[in-house]
């Protein structure tokens, strides 16, 4: 999974996508979720991340990590890449 590259992101959360007008405001968490996946770390290394981080379980990891992929793969935020798949 690869940010599109009509997609800007400050350093204050502000998310635009030039190719659908689309803006959103993320909060700090979302904000290093999405900047980890930008910089093209894998789910291993950005669960380990979080787990150590913050107080969360695995599990409760893992499912908002995939609902935050598909929201941002809905919004066209991300595009798959080749060797790279979320399921």
């Amino acid at each position: 999974m690869q940010i599109a590259q009509e997609v800007k992101i400050s350093d204050n959360g502000f998310v635009f996508n030039s190719k659908t007008g689309d803006s959103f405001n993320l909060n700090p968490t979302a904000l290093e979720l999405i900047k980890m996946i930008a910089e093209g770390k894998d789910f291993e290394a950005i669960q380990q991340y979080f787990l150590q981080k913050y107080e969360v379980d695995e599990l409760s990891f893992e499912k908002d990590f995939y609902e935050f992929c598909a929201l941002l793969k809905q919004h066209e935020i991300t595009i798959e890449s080749s060797n790279i798949h979320f399921d």
